[in-house]
């Protein structure tokens, strides 16, 4: 299939920011807010906003792009809730696309920076998510996925990626380069990394 014939909804709320972007008509239309601990009150409504604005009805959506972290616990599964839902009510297909893609291929387009990189992400105090891309001239390649690693052992001249903003679009369009990865709503799960986790042991 085409991908600039889908039509592909995309969502990203692995960070403070909350963005959604649609591909449609071979056009972008998106929507991107600050809007820390609250994308559950405002994600729906964005959507529904790209669709009335670009006159699509929900139910020729074919594809739901959505950042599958690893990142913040409760933004990941936003994302992944909402894709889920959506692909269940309209019969969508999902793919899911890891956060350090995204912050690498929004380091390609910003800067020129070309070859291998490591980025790192912060996890929880103390732990970054760290991974390890190519920036090429047209597409980055992933040469390490994203591992769990302590401040202590970090090694020099990794890119701080943690206040990258995160955009939909570069989720969306990340998707399209791979349509035929897509799966049924089962597919909108997080990635996780072995050792991340989000409970604590009692004091």
């Amino acid at each position: 299939m085409d991908g600039s014939a889908i039509k592909l909804l995309a969502i990203d709320t692995t960070t403070e920011t909350c963005s959604v972007a649609l591909a449609a008509k071979g056009h972008w239309i998106e929507d991107t807010r600050f809007a820390p601990r609250l994308h559950n009150r405002h994600v729906l409504a964005m959507i529904d906003g790209l669709l009335g604005a670009a006159s699509i009805d929900r139910r020729s959506v074919e594809l739901i792009a959505f950042g599958a972290g690893p990142g913040s616990f409760t933004g990941v599964r936003i994302g992944a809730a909402v894709a889920q839902g959506i692909a269940l009510a309209i019969g969508a297909r999902v793919i899911r696309v890891p956060s350090s893609a995204v912050a690498a291929e929004g380091l390609r387009r910003a800067t020129t920076r070309r070859g291998p990189v490591t980025l790192a992400r912060t996890s929880r105090p103390g732990w970054s998510y760290v991974a390890r891309y190519d920036l090429l001239d047209d597409r980055v390649q992933c040469l390490a996925f994203d591992q769990l690693v302590a401040a202590d052992d970090m090694e020099e001249g990794f890119v701080d990626a943690s206040r990258r903003t995160m955009n939909a679009r570069i989720v969306g369009e990340l998707a399209l380069e791979g349509p035929a990865t897509a799966g049924g709503p089962a597919a909108a799960v997080p990635f996780y990394v072995e050792g991340d986790s989000p409970w604590r042991a009692a004091d």
